[in-house]
Formats: C-alpha cells, structure tokens, sequence
C-alpha cells in the first residue's frame, strides 16, 4: 500500500516501490485497532485491472486496500475526492504489477519458501501480539483468514529472496557514506544524559500508620549508621527489601525517562557519592545513593556506524528495488484497464 502524505490540497505519493526492502512490515505489523467498517467506493473497477505478461491482476486487493486507505483518511478528518481516489486506485494497480513482476522474477530464479520457514515467520509474527485470540481478531477486522494471510506473507518472504539475491549483493556502503550521514545527522546520535545509583527500600503497608511509622524509624536509623560510616552498599545488603538487595541495591545505568520518577526526579539533582534524605513511595521508605552520572553527549563514529550502515543500506536497498521493477516493467508487456 503506497505512503500518502497530503499537506494542503495535495496529495504526494510515495510509493510502495520505494520501500521494498522493507515491505515485510506491511504485512507483519498490525495496528491493534477496534472493528473497521467498509467505505463505500465512488469508483468503479474492472474484475481485471491490469495483465502482467499475460498474468491477470484481479481486483480484490486493490479493492479492500483503497477501501482502507480512504478509511484511514476520513478518520483523520481529511476524507479523499473522488479523483483522488482514482489517483490512489492507479497507484495501488502500479503497485500490484509491481509485485507481480517480482514474483515473475521469483519464478525464474527458482525461489521457493518451505513450509518451515513460513511458519518460522508466522509465528514471529504472532509472537508481536499479546495473544493468539488478539492476533486472529485483527485478521477478522482486515477480513483476513488464516489462509489468506498465509499466502501474503509467502508472497512477501518470496519477495525478499529475489531482492536477497538480485539487489542486496549489489549494494555497497562506503566509509564515505557513513562518515557523511553521520556528520549531516548527528543530533539523531545524541545519547541521553545517565546515571547510575543504589537504592534501599523498607516496605511499608499503605494508608496503615503504624507499619509506615515502623518503616520510618526503621529506614532512618538505616541512614543514621551510613552517616557514621557504614557503607552504603553494605546497608543495602543487609536490610533492603527489595531484589536489588544482594546487588547491594544497584539500579544501574538510567536516563531520567527510564526509571520511576521518584528515582529520577532526585537523581539528576544529586552529586556523585551522594545519599539522599528518606523518601516515601507507594511501596515504602527509600534512601538514594547516587553511584554515577555520565552527562549527554553525541555517540561517537565507532559506535554509530553499525547503525549507520544499516539505515543507508536499507535504503539503497529500497531505492535501487524501486528502479530494478522499472527496468523489469521496461522488458515486460503490461496492460492496464483502469
């Protein structure tokens, strides 16, 4: 399904082709959504909308997908002209022959998906759901069987072996290329500032007074022997109540938007080597100890350039999977009906 984006009147189209290499996550990822109900198309299509050398593209897919689409932009309040959507059902059509042309290409590479391996896949994909029963609740929602879903993610995984073995070898990342893409996007590379510190908890029954009271005096007298000397981990060890206790109460290494914010909201305000004041939470009394703080600063190029070399491959990848369907449109005999 093409990418639209539409600031003001218009309508941009990225098409599916360009995300080839990728397109694996049409398929596999879902949005976990209440029941859709069908738009009712001002557009009429032929039961054949295009013939690929000489293998008909029937109208179903296009249909329950234009039928998504306009679905998904009148719910965003910006509902699609009628010659909109015609310009949507063209694309989707260019889209299909697309697919076809790659499955061709799959055929005469002799690209073959197991049994196995399907189900491999399948599963990784149910697997992204918190349960089976919600994952077949969405197939009936897309007004999808099991069967049907099946054979879409063959198709897809048939897919990615003709771009494994036709494009991917051919794909070539530079030092260049990194270096380059890293110094024109270095604020994605900004690591957030961290710090690392120790925690004693003593438990405390909420609303009950005398078990706060309890704790209280409990977790004080706690901090009074670390003010006289007692280390800090030691105390953890030794009378925390939480798992971290033989860990000496070590949360290690967080940003401020990882940890509760009881934790965070007093840690960043710290100085190393630091013990707060006794703090309540809904568990009980804490004391805090800040251990580390590493300040932000951007990733250096050692360790971005994995990263890096994944994001340009994927797409040179989708840019020259784009052209390669050109070039097989340009040796194909294609006809369109719509």
């Amino acid at each position: 399904m093409p990418l639209m984006f539409r600031p003001g009147n218009k309508i941009l189209y990225a098409s599916f082709l360009c995300f080839f290499a990728s397109f694996l996550t049409e398929t596999l990822v879902f949005a976990h959504s209440g029941h859709t109900h069908e738009e009712k198309l001002r557009i009429s299509l032929p039961g054949v909308v295009a013939k690929v050398n000489g293998q008909d593209i029937h109208n179903n897919d296009i249909l329950r997908q234009l039928k998504k689409t306009l679905k998904n932009y009148k719910d965003r309040g910006i509902p699609l002209t009628a010659e909109e959507e015609k310009i949507t059902a063209k694309k989707l059509i260019e889209n299909e022959i697309g697919r076809a042309l790659l499955l061709q290409k799959g055929n005469e590479i002799n690209a073959h998906v197991s049994d196995e391996a399907l189900d491999r896949k399948l599963r990784k994909v149910k697997s992204s759901f918190k349960s089976d029963s919600i994952f077949e609740h969405e197939l009936k929602n897309r007004k999808l069987t099991l069967d049907q879903y099946k054979k879409e993610l063959k198709i897809d995984l048939l897919m990615q072996q003709v771009i494994d073995q036709e494009i991917e070898p051919k794909i070539k990342i530079s030092e260049k290329d990194i270096q380059s893409f890293y110094e024109k996007n270095k604020e994605k590379f900004y690591m957030d500032k961290k710090a690392r510190a120790s925690v004693i908890l003593v438990k405390a029954k909420r609303g009950n007074t005398k078990s706060e009271k309890s704790a209280q005096e409990k977790i004080e007298s706690i901090l009074e022997k670390i003010k006289n000397g007692s280390t800090f981990n030691e105390m953890a060890t030794k009378y925390s109540q939480d798992s971290l206790a033989p860990k000496g109460g070590d949360l290690g290494y967080f940003t401020k938007n990882q940890i509760f914010g009881a934790f965070s909201s007093r840690a960043f305000d710290m100085k190393v080597n630091e013990v707060s004041s006794v703090f309540k939470t809904g568990l009980g009394f804490h004391i805090l100890k800040l251990t580390d703080l590493i300040e932000g600063k951007i990733m250096p190029l050692d360790r971005a350039k994995t990263r890096i070399e994944k994001i340009l491959r994927k797409n040179k990848v989708g840019n020259a999977t784009r052209n390669y369907v050109e070039t097989l449109k340009q040796k194909s005999k294609i006809k369109m009906y719509f």
